[in-house]
């Protein structure tokens, strides 16, 4: 067996025996996910956890990575269940030591600093672990990613039931609020709003007028659309190509077609599902990606992500795969186009290349019909094609 022992302050907050008392302190991510696990919702009794989303894991790592001054200041909560972790209190010692200074900061007799001590198994599944965690998951695993050790701030309820588990869950995942733009401006008045707004839209937290899902999509290196969007950011005026109209649009329909992404408002995973897509269909075409402006077209990007969102989210529902999953996600965004040929988008259309509607619903129906014909043996590729005439 494992133990650990941590240097922490035991809170009262109610008062003592009125209710759960919690420890704080201080300890490395990495070492706090080896005893520290989930008991998600639909896979254990009682659990209160959602599923970890490896998106959201990435974005947090990312986050940190991006710039050595982004920290995370907020706590993850914790819970020990009851009989799992002892606090032996060690306030009169230190007492002895800090005869003048108030251990107890003025609050009534309320806080007992000590040692928190536990023991566990490193074998062990995660929803058996001594501690469990009630909110913070992302954040824990993403700064425990970082091949530095990163110390995080731990709120640990001691002594919690189940019920107050889920409890505490409920609250903290529905008491939370934006703040107004115009708020955060005020707040922000005397610092130098240029570089906070960059640094903010780097870090993908929307502020101003930035869109924080865009400037990422356009400054990672693992994005298609690394450095092609078109706007000021990109110093090179020849290589704006996409409008951002282009990639709200899309960014609209995963968020409106898949449920999960819907029901979550999971910014995160809606922005790796759409880049995941888009990874497949670049490296699939090649040869057209940035040298096609028949590929690279407004109506033709929408059409295609459309086209690809809507099997995706079929084989979501029907479980085939786990949109969670960014390598998932691609290779059955491959499988999607695989298809597909690249002279499809060479050969001369039957219609004037336009943003609407019209020829966006014309390329869906010729690329569904397209998937049909090549798996029949007798039929061309390019038969009853609307945007293709037969002797074209």
């Amino acid at each position: 067996m494992d133990e650990r022992k941590y240097f922490a302050c035991k809170i009262a907050q109610r008062g003592i025996g009125n209710s759960n008392e919690f420890v704080v302190f201080a300890a490395n991510a990495r070492d706090i996910t080896s005893w520290a696990g989930i008991r998600r919702v639909g896979e254990h009794e009682k659990g209160t956890q959602r599923i970890l989303k490896d998106a959201r894991v990435n974005a947090i790592q990312r986050f940190l990575k991006n710039n050595i001054r982004n920290i995370i200041p907020t706590s993850v909560i914790l819970a020990f269940l009851p009989g799992i972790a002892k606090f032996s209190s060690k306030q009169n010692e230190l007492k002895g030591c800090l005869p003048t200074l108030d251990l107890q900061n003025g609050i009534n007799n309320r806080a007992d600093w000590g040692i928190l001590s536990f023991e566990f198994d490193i074998t062990w599944d995660e929803h058996l672990r001594p501690a469990l965690i009630v909110d913070g998951q992302h954040r824990l695993k993403g700064m425990a990613k970082l091949s530095e050790d990163v110390p995080v701030l731990v709120v640990a309820l001691i002594d919690a039931t189940p019920e107050e588990q889920a409890f505490q869950f409920v609250v903290i995942n529905n008491k939370s609020a934006r703040i107004p733009t115009d708020n955060v401006k005020a707040i922000i008045s005397d610092v130098n709003e240029t570089d906070l707004q960059d640094r903010l839209s780097k870090a993908g937290v929307n502020y101003g007028d930035i869109p924080a899902t865009l400037r990422e999509i356009n400054d990672r290196e693992d994005s298609p659309f690394h450095n092609l969007l078109d706007w000021q950011l990109n110093p090179d005026k020849a290589h704006r190509i996409i409008k951002l109209t282009t990639l709200e649009a899309s960014l609209r329909y995963i968020r409106n077609q898949i449920p999960a992404v819907t029901e979550m408002g999971d910014e995160d995973t809606e922005k790796e599902i759409f880049l995941s897509i888009w990874r497949a269909i670049s490296g699939s075409f090649e040869m057209l990606w940035n040298r096609s402006d028949k590929f690279m077209s407004k109506v033709n990007i929408n059409a295609l992500n459309e086209f690809v969102v809507d099997r995706l989210e079929n084989a979501w529902v029907d479980e085939v795969v786990d949109v969670y999953d960014s390598e998932q996600v691609e290779q059955y965004t491959t499988k999607i186009i695989q298809p597909i040929p690249t002279e499809f988008w060479t050969r001369t259309w039957a219609v004037v290349l336009q943003d609407n509607a019209v020829v966006r619903e014309l390329i869906k129906a010729d690329l569904k019909k397209i998937s049909h014909n090549v798996r029949n043996p007798q039929k061309a590729w390019h038969e009853e094609l609307k945007l293709i005439g037969q002797n074209n």
